[in-house]
């Protein structure tokens, strides 16, 4: 396929609890962050499909109007909790043999019936005695079928579909080839994404998020979510506050998992290079102190690191930026 050497692309990440966007053009491999937007969302569980979907079509184009975003060709993510992914290491065979063995494979793995799934696996590394190991991605058809009529809807034109782990070690890893523990956390979940040389190689999701957090100050101080959030914003886990008390045994557990990664990857004789912290909950004041006894480099992820953008914006996009990583790193898919 010919791609010209200025391609436009919008990345769309629809979370739980918001819509992100950012319009990235890249030109003879610079990227410029054109336009961003993120807006909340608030759609009741019990709202049926054609509701939601109309719900999230006028969201998302009046979030684009008031962007001026210039492009309709879009790169989405589907979340995390609709997307199955594992790490398989394959014997030496063919291509053909390789695509009806993953198939095979995928039974063992996902709990949904073939026929209701969309299965795609990337070689991930091949190996010297033939060996390669695969990520393989399943979606199921009637979630993939809903993103597609959005954006149809909304008169867009879907170049890809991602998944965000994929989306954020473009922007948040580049072309770093060291291995690298992503810990991206979300509303409702955080998802820990471990990289080899620009790879994917294990991907897992913890029931904590940046909703845990609030909703516990919320519960100790007696103030409503919106006065806990605030909290949460201005003093994090300062020690200053009377907030780290709080909410230390959510961090706690979420470190546990991040530790629990570590040993098990120390098992197999490698370590983390560094862990990078991302997502709406990673900007909570004094979180990357609380993960410095790990004994591994911890630091925020910076997406904006690979864009060239208007600095005048800085001091306000630096506050979103962990936000808008997955929507920044749907941008940066360009030829793939």
């Amino acid at each position: 396929m010919f791609f010209s050497s200025k391609k436009s692309i919008l990345g769309v990440d629809i979370g739980t609890n918001n819509i992100k966007i950012a319009q990235v053009t890249t030109k003879e491999n610079v990227h410029t962050l054109d336009t961003y937007g993120i807006v909340n969302v608030s759609f009741e569980i019990d709202e049926g499909r054609d509701q939601i979907i109309n719900q999230t079509v006028n969201v998302l184009k009046n979030l684009i109007d008031k962007a001026g975003v210039s492009t309709r060709k879009v790169v989405a993510s589907m979340p995390n909790s609709a997307v199955f992914t594992t790490v398989l290491e394959m014997p030496k065979m063919s291509e053909a043999e390789l695509k009806s063995a993953v198939e095979y494979e995928a039974k063992k793995y996902v709990p949904l019936p073939m026929n209701e799934i969309t299965l795609t696996f990337a070689t991930i590394e091949k190996h010297p005695d033939g060996k390669t190991t695969v990520l393989i991605t399943a979606v199921p058809n009637s979630i993939l079928r809903s993103y597609e009529l959005i954006f149809q809807m909304a008169k867009l034109e879907t170049f890809a579909i991602d998944i965000e782990a994929m989306a954020l070690i473009r922007s948040v890893v580049g072309d770093d080839k060291g291995n690298n523990l992503i810990v991206d956390i979300g509303a409702k979940s955080t998802h820990l994404n471990i990289t080899e040389a620009g790879n994917l190689v294990l991907a897992r999701s913890v029931p904590i998020g940046g909703e845990t957090i609030t909703n516990k100050i919320s519960e100790a101080l007696k103030i409503s979510y919106v006065r806990a959030e605030q909290f949460k914003k201005d003093f994090g886990i300062n020690q200053a506050s009377l907030i780290p008390e709080t909410i230390k045994p959510i961090l706690l557990a979420l470190k546990t998992e991040v530790r629990q990664l570590q040993t098990i990857y120390q098992a197999r004789g490698k370590k983390f290079d560094k862990i990078l912290l991302t997502g709406g909950g990673a900007n909570l004041p004094g979180l990357t102190d609380f993960f410095n006894d790990l004994g591994t480099k911890v630091t925020l992820g910076d997406p904006l690191s690979r864009l060239n953008y208007n600095q005048e914006l800085k001091p306000f996009l630096s506050q979103y930026s962990g936000s808008l990583a997955v929507a920044i790193g749907l941008a940066l898919r360009v030829n793939k």
